[in-house]
């Protein structure tokens, strides 16, 4: 969408020059569900920052044994090590359901792991994409599925998919009687300057001749059971650490992976002395909706992880 150069006018805007973009469908829905979450989600978070040397190392012999023509991405490995710690802890793979004027609620553990994963498509475009199943899934496989999501995402009309999304949610709502929330919904989507613009007439027939194998759909864009975000991946050379991210409703944990970093560590010889030398520590922050659980509940997720960094030539039976 273009940008619109303006001048305030009043308020805080007054005699301030500015370019205003409105939000697309997708930034749309993205605010609503963060906003819904932050409104909704009292949120505990920690930072896991495991000496990750040896893991880094064992990773670059994987790479350099796998099949020719497969590279195996830093993460997919690492949406597998947070896969096998959350098979190692069931319980948050599960999605919550709370009713604050009575205090009632559930929790549901979910046998499938879908990871809903965001995936920079292009220059602009963040979308959240679901891999589903998992937990099913070899290390080999996590990588081909990211691939394919990428492969399909360049022939995807992104407003079209999201327009889909968004009729779809509204049916539902409808299903549950939330009929001011979608005529609200409905009015802001199809009238004035927010209005949606999705594909029609030659154009939508093209468009809809891709099979369904080639493009993005509703189930690829779904809400997965879990969300694991790499922004490592995205500030590849900055020191940075995650400190809090959202849970998205009604998913009860977030994971965040930051770029592995060189600092001090401490390092037990052969004989049990002790040195102080340079080691590459991962920072992973981990949200968790604090109605469904507490720390405790972390504990099989962390020490899994312990596991894997402590011994990671576990990595080449995945």
């Amino acid at each position: 969408m273009s940008k619109v150069k303006m001048v305030g006018k009043s308020g805080l805007w007054e005699d301030l020059h500015f370019e205003r973009e409105r939000f697309r469908i997708m930034r749309k829905i993205v605010a609503h569900i963060t906003a819904k979450s932050w409104e909704e989600i009292p949120h505990a978070a920690f930072v896991y920052e495991p000496d990750a040397t040896r893991f880094l190392e064992e990773y670059k012999t994987l790479k350099a044994n796998n099949l020719p023509g497969r590279n195996i991405t830093f993460n997919s490995l690492m949406l597998k090590t947070m896969i096998e710690g959350l098979k190692a802890a069931p319980h948050l793979n599960a999605y919550l359901q709370y009713n604050t004027r009575s205090s009632r609620g559930s929790i549901d553990t979910i046998s499938e792991i879908n990871i809903s994963m965001p995936c920079n498509v292009d220059e602009g475009n963040t979308i959240t994409v679901n891999i589903q199943n998992t937990n099913e899934m070899t290390l080999a496989q996590i990588n081909d599925a990211v691939a394919d999501i990428r492969r399909r995402a360049a022939n995807t009309h992104l407003d079209e998919l999201y327009y889909k999304v968004a009729f779809k949610q509204s049916m539902e709502d409808l299903k549950k009687l939330k009929v001011l929330t979608v005529v609200r919904r409905l009015f802001a989507g199809r009238v004035g300057k927010d209005k949606v613009h999705p594909l029609t007439g030659k154009a939508k027939k093209e468009y809809y001749r891709i099979p369904e194998t080639d493009r993005l759909t509703i189930k690829d864009v779904r809400q997965g059971t879990v969300i694991i975000t790499n922004v490592g991946s995205i500030a590849r050379s900055s020191p940075l650490t995650m400190t809090l991210l959202e849970i998205i409703p009604p998913q009860v944990v977030a994971i965040a992976i930051a770029n592995a970093q060189e600092k001090p560590g401490v390092v037990a010889g052969e004989n049990g002395e002790k040195t102080v030398a340079p080691r590459m520590f991962l920072p992973i922050s981990v949200a968790l909706d604090h109605r469904a659980f507490d720390f405790d509940a972390m504990v099989p997720f962390i020490a899994k992880l312990d596991e894997i960094f402590a011994a990671p030539e576990i990595m080449h039976s995945w």
